[in-house]
């Protein structure tokens, strides 16, 4: 039977994929929803798609996407890596020189590249800035070759332009990431940046220049700070009133200022160092990592609580030294924790408890509390010390709030011993206790070490020994 043509018409329509005929702005959303090289793919499809790539919002280079590559070591041939680094590059120019340059959203570079390629990279940055990128990452991390690892020199390091924070350039970026790079401010510097997240590692900066680009940066929301270089004292005087999260991971500080009154999030790790924050912050989550192989127990309890008095969720790494007596400054207090995870490497002679035993002083500086999670690390040593032990004593100090206390690298020091004894007679409220003598944390400090796990059978006897649950009826004691 013949159809009408009104009838084909309405079959074709209905034949035909319905997202052909969806408008143009929602096709580049959809499209945009996809990876850059699926998007390339996508194109395939249909004649219509042919040019929906060149609107991608996310421009992501790096080796999976350009040279379908993953990431991994790669072999020592000089020539081999230069072609590569040539090839990338040229792929990456001619995806630029089609895309449209609207649209852009995210603009992303992961490759090792550095001052040799600063031509490139300012082209590249310059192709972001103009098409409004709001935000920017530039990775330009060393490559780990087979069998060594290239040393990285900050002479060969990749700065950024100076257009990068002139008033036109910097006014549409609220992201800016940078790995393994070089940031030197102009003279002519004034802001203000619309920066809300800075995530700067392996950074080469001078504190000048950091300090002078934090001062511009009122929106920010999240800063990040990882192994940058040669910062030394970082002050930031002008209050960041926005700033929500704080890190500051292996940068070589001696003093360190801030002032945001907003903050809710801190973390640091390095040496022990004055932290000043203003009185008005209150972080309620805070992280500290304390290197180093000196004693930095006393730091912990009577520096940071004037930092993170108000904070309600801690977690700290340090260092005991066993012959270490007592505290020299008075122990001040966290007024708010009520949960504390602390990770300590025990350093010394394993017959001496003193430094040990000065744990037990968590019950006086946190007062409210209710959980404890005691990780111990011990790297100890028999006969280090040939000096008779001078005991200090621990003042009783009934605790009214720790519910649950947990306890792990538990071998059977001395030390160890009465520490959780002196929390299990004093923790009033106590409802559950657990043991477990292998080591659980990851030490920061020297690595995981599992050269101690032979002394796990002898904790776990000596656990079962000392804490029996018919001494502690109120107590529910678990021993792994």
């Amino acid at each position: 039977m013949m159809l009408s043509s009104d009838k084909c018409t309405a079959k074709r329509s209905k034949s035909e994929p319905v997202i052909h005929s969806l408008p143009e702005g929602i096709m580049h959303d959809i499209v945009s929803r996809l990876t850059l090289k699926d998007a390339v793919r996508a194109s395939l499809v249909s004649t219509s798609w042919r040019r929906l790539w060149t609107f991608h919002s996310n421009l992501c280079f790096d080796s999976p996407t350009i040279l379908n590559r993953e990431y991994g070591t790669l072999s020592r041939s000089s020539s081999r890596r230069g072609r590569r680094r040539r090839r990338f590059i040229r792929r990456v120019d001619a995806i630029l020189e089609s895309h449209s340059g609207t649209g852009v959203r995210r603009f992303d570079v992961t490759f090792a590249l550095d001052a040799r390629h600063t031509e490139h990279l300012d082209r590249w940055l310059k192709f972001a800035l103009d098409s409004r990128a709001s935000e920017i990452a530039v990775n330009l991390h060393p490559v780990f070759y087979r069998g060594s690892v290239r040393s990285y020199e900050w002479e060969d390091a990749y700065t950024l332009p100076s257009h990068m924070f002139s008033s036109q350039g910097a006014s549409y970026i609220e992201s800016l990431e940078l790995v393994f790079a070089s940031l030197k401010l102009p003279r002519d510097f004034y802001g203000p940046l619309k920066l809300r997240v800075l995530d700067l590692q392996s950074v080469h900066v001078s504190e000048g220049d950091l300090e002078l680009l934090l001062s511009k940066c009122s929106a920010l929301e999240c800063l990040r700070l990882g192994r940058c270089y040669p910062v030394l004292n970082l002050k930031v005087q002008k209050p960041l009133c926005r700033l929500r999260n704080l890190s500051v991971r292996g940068c070589q500080l001696q003093v360190m200022e801030f002032s945001a009154p907003n903050l809710a999030k801190f973390e640091y790790s390095g040496q022990a160092i004055p932290i000043t924050l203003s009185e008005s912050m209150k972080p309620t989550e805070a992280t500290v990592t304390l290197l180093g192989y000196d004693d930095t127990l006393e730091h912990v309890f009577t520096e940071l609580p004037k930092t993170l008095s108000r904070v309600e969720t801690l977690s700290v790494n340090a260092c005991i030294n066993t012959e270490v007596v007592g505290f020299s400054n008075c122990l001040m207090k966290f007024t708010h924790l009520i949960k504390l995870e602390v990770t300590v490497s025990i350093l010394g002679d394993s017959r001496i408890r003193n430094g040990i035993l000065r744990l037990v002083s968590l019950l006086e500086v946190a007062p409210l509390l209710q959980r404890l999670e005691l990780n111990m690390l011990p790297h100890v040593s028999v006969g280090v010390s040939n000096e008779p032990e001078s005991y200090w004593h621990f003042q009783p100090c009934a605790h009214r709030h720790l519910e649950q206390f947990e306890v792990s690298g538990f071998i059977g020091l001395r030390g160890q011993l009465e520490v959780v004894l002196c929390i299990l007679d004093n923790a009033v409220a106590l409802r559950r206790m657990s043991i477990e003598p292998r080591v659980t944390a990851y030490d920061r400090v020297f690595g995981h070490w599992a050269g101690f796990e032979h002394n796990i059978g002898k904790g776990r006897a000596c656990a079962l020994a000392f804490f029996s649950p018919e001494d502690y009826p109120g107590v529910q004691i678990e021993i792994f």
